[in-house]
């Protein structure tokens, strides 16, 4: 009885491991989604300081299915904008600030999580049903 027991349990653990875990194509289309939007907030930061570096920035992608000396001409023309002083001072602000903002919204969130926790640990929300007839 007690090999039944330790068998059926190795047989659901492996069973509710394989359903969690990710397949390649699942991991590969979960890091192209996460390099787009990270692609996506550097064009809209890039924006702020030169809207063509912006637009050079979202072309990034397709810059190897150019001919060569069209590929060329994009990255002297890239690489000249992108490390401009000017752009990197504006840029790095640009990414400062967006970190700062990110930090005040969390710790923003964590004072009013911690300010209402006592009020759902003492059903202030919610206290059964039809709590709001009593």
């Amino acid at each position: 009885m007690n090999l039944l027991k330790v068998s059926g349990l190795i047989v659901t653990v492996g069973l509710l491991t394989a359903c969690t875990t990710q397949t390649p194509a699942e991991k590969e289309a979960e890091s192209k989604a996460h390099a787009q939007q990270l692609l996506d907030m550097q064009i809209r930061l890039a924006k702020q300081c030169d809207p063509q570096i912006a637009q050079m920035m979202a072309q990034l992608p397709t810059v190897n299915e150019l001919p060569a000396e069209s590929r060329k001409q994009f990255e002297k023309n890239y690489n000249k904008r992108f490390h401009n002083p000017v752009f990197q001072a504006c840029y790095s602000l640009a990414w400062k600030s967006y970190k700062e903002l990110n930090q005040l919204e969390i710790t923003r969130m964590q004072a009013w999580r911690e300010a209402n926790q006592l009020n759902w640990e003492s059903g202030f929300f919610y206290n059964g049903p039809y709590s709001y007839w009593y």
